[in-house]
């Protein structure tokens, strides 16, 4: 059938033209918006496949997005303290972001990247105090360092001035002392981000944590071990526990 069929059109001139013409109507009608159809496709599982890639959590009040990977770019917008945008590449000391519809560039020196599904795209954090919880999160396993407030080994306090610190806030050094930073917080009240105290029998605070939620915490807790979750609600740390201290209200 095919055969008699390509025969018809090439039998004569009018055949051979026809032939033509019916080749350029597969190739227009048919065969191109096919192969648009698999492009676009293609182009939306590689968007996927970067927007899943990793995210950022910005750690300076205002960032700017600038429009390529240089201090002298132009500035297409600006980002606030502690949203979540999509990181698709980085590019040196850049990273290529997504945030609320606009793509650009901003400076790893004000981003935290993490690596995973991004919580919430391009949109704000449900709090800035749960965008602390989620850079503690990333130390988890890191050794306790007595003296230690970098990623090399944390004591209690340098955890929480180095997590607070990727927020752009700077607290003071040492335990006793945070506990005078921010707003005070019953103990019954704490959010997500709370910095939580912990006093010895004569009252003074020899020891803090992160509250994370659901009566626990992410901490730093003595030479040995490693910053991990712990219960505040039962054991030692429920009895030490004296309040909370909110630095983003």
């Amino acid at each position: 059938m095919y055969n008699k069929f390509v025969l018809f059109f090439k039998g004569g001139k009018k055949g051979k033209k026809y032939w033509r013409y019916f080749k350029l109507f597969i190739l227009k009608k048919v065969l191109a918006p096919v192969t648009v159809v698999f492009i676009l496709l293609a182009a939306m599982c590689v968007a996927n496949a970067e927007d899943f890639g990793s995210y950022g959590i910005v750690n300076a009040s205002l960032l700017n997005i600038r429009q390529a990977a240089t201090t002298g770019s132009a500035i297409m917008g600006q980002i606030p303290n502690g949203q979540y945008v999509g990181v698709r590449w980085l590019e040196g000391n850049w990273a290529r972001i997504s945030y609320n519809g606009t793509e650009g560039y901003v400076s790893l020196d004000y981003l935290h990247v993490v690596n995973g599904q991004m919580p919430s795209r391009g949109s704000a954090v449900s709090s800035k105090g749960q965008a602390v919880v989620e850079l503690a999160k990333q130390y988890l396993g890191t050794p306790y360092k007595y003296g230690g407030s970098a990623p090399g080994g944390f004591d209690c306090s340098g955890f929480v001035y180095y997590i607070y610190s990727q927020m752009g806030v700077k607290l003071n050094r040492v335990a006793s002392d945070q506990m005078r930073n921010g707003s005070w917080v019953d103990k019954g009240m704490l959010q997500p981000g709370d910095i939580v105290g912990f006093a010895n029998s004569s009252g003074y605070i020899t020891h803090v944590g992160i509250y994370a939620g659901n009566g626990m915490m992410i901490h730093s807790p003595q030479t040995g071990d490693v910053v991990k979750y712990e219960s505040i609600v039962n054991g030692n740390y429920s009895m030490r526990l004296t309040c909370g201290r909110r630095i983003f209200d």
